[in-house]
C-alpha cells in the first residue's frame, strides 16, 4: 500500500465510519418534517392519531388492531424502514409527497433504486433498455481490458472471454475481501467455475428485479476500476436510478458507507495523479481488504460492501 496512504489511515477511516453510523439518520429529519406537515394540515391531536390517520390513507381502511399501525411509528422514529417498495410508495403517498420527494423516499430514505424491472413488460420500457445497453457496454469494456496473461492463467479462451464473464468477475471480487484463510489455487478455480449464484448474477447484469444499491456499487467498482473516478461512479449511479454518493447519506440502519467511499476515492484519485493505474488498482483493492477485515472483526457485516455470499469457500 502506498506510503502516503497507509493501512493505519484506511483502518482509521473504517473505525470513524462505524462511529458515524451510530448517529441519527439525517433522512429521519426529512421524514419528520413531512409527518409534522400532515399532523398540522389535518389538525391531528397527537402522534398516535397521526399514525392511525396515515395507516388509513395507506390501506383505505381503519386498523383492526392497535398494533397494526405501529409500523408507522417505527418508520418515523427510525427503528425500521418500509420493508418493500410497495410499502415505501404507500407511505410516501400518504405523506402527500411530490414526485421528486417520492423519488427521494425510495432513493434516500429506503436506499433503493427509483425503478425496478421485475416483469417482461417493464423490461421493454425504453429507460430499462437504455440502462441495459449501457451496462452491457460497461461489461464489454471490462472483458476487453482483461490481459491475455490473465486469461491464460484462468484457462479462459481469448476469443470466448465473454462466455466466462462470471469467472472473471468472481476472480476479481476475491481481491477486494480478506479471506479467512489462504485459498489454494485449485480450490479457487473450482469455486469460480461452479454454478453457485449463477442465476443471481445473470439477472443482475440484465437489471432484472430489485438490486440493492450497495450491491450495484460493488458491481460498478469491480467492472469500472481502475478507470473509475468518484465523478464517473456518481454519473453511473444516477443513470441507473440510484442516489449518487452523498456525504451525509446513510444506509437504512444508519451506516455511513457513502462517507467512507467518498474518502477512499479522494485518496485513490490523488494516487492516480502520480502512479500507474495498475498500482493504484492494487492500492484500492488493498484498502478494501483492510476495510472488509475491520468490519468483519468488529461485527458490522452490512458495511462489508465488497463481500457477498458466493465468495465464501
Amino acid at each position: 500500500m502506498d506510503s502516503r496512504y497507509t493501512v493505519d489511515e484506511v483502518e482509521a477511516l473504517a473505525r470513524k465510519c462505524i462511529l458515524l453510523g451510530k448517529e441519527k439518520r439525517p433522512e429521519l429529519q426529512w421524514v419528520k418534517k413531512h409527518y409534522e406537515h400532515i399532523q398540522e394540515k389535518y389538525q391531528l391531536k397527537n402522534k398516535t392519531e397521526t399514525d392511525r390517520f396515515l395507516y388509513e390513507k395507506m390501506y383505505g381502511h381503519a386498523p383492526e388492531k392497535s398494533t397494526e399501525f405501529l409500523k408507522i411509528r417505527y418508520w418515523r422514529t427510525g427503528n425500521y424502514v418500509p420493508g418493500s417498495r410497495e410499502q415505501c410508495l404507500l407511505f410516501g403517498n400518504a405523506l402527500e409527497l411530490s414526485e421528486d420527494e417520492l423519488r427521494f423516499m425510495l432513493q434516500g430514505f429506503c436506499d433503493r433504486s427509483e425503478d425496478i424491472y421485475a416483469t417482461e413488460a417493464s423490461q421493454q420500457n425504453e429507460k430499462c433498455r437504455k440502462r441495459q445497453e449501457y451496462l452491457k457496454e460497461i461489461i464489454e469494456n471490462y472483458i476487453k481490458n482483461v490481459s491475455r496473461d490473465r486469461l491464460k492463467n484462468l484457462h479462459v479462451p481469448e476469443k470466448r472471454a465473454e462466455m466466462f464473464f462470471r469467472h472473471l468477475y468472481f476472480t476479481d471480487a476475491f481481491h477486494y475481501v480478506e479471506p479467512l484463510a489462504k485459498i489454494e489455487p485449485d480450490i479457487m478455480r473450482k469455486h469460480i467455475t461452479s454454478y453457485r449464484y449463477q442465476s443471481e448474477i445473470v439477472r443482475q447484469m440484465k437489471l432484472i428485479g430489485e438490486i440493492p444499491r450497495k450491491v450495484f456499487i460493488r458491481h460498478l467498482l469491480i467492472l469500472g476500476l481502475p478507470d473509475l473516478t468518484l465523478e464517473k461512479l456518481n454519473e453511473q449511479l444516477r443513470f441507473f436510478g440510484y442516489l449518487a454518493l452523498t456525504d451525509k447519506h446513510t444506509m437504512v440502519r444508519g451506516e455511513r458507507l457513502d462517507w467512507l467511499l467518498i474518502r477512499i476515492f479522494e485518496m485513490y484519485e490523488e494516487l492516480l495523479k502520480r502512479k500507474d493505474k495498475q498500482d493504484c488498482l492494487r492500492w484500492f483493492q488493498g484498502a478494501c481488504r483492510k476495510l472488509d477485515l475491520v468490519f468483519r472483526e468488529e461485527g458490522y457485516p452490512r458495511l462489508r460492501f465488497m463481500y457477498f455470499k458466493a465468495l465464501k469457500i
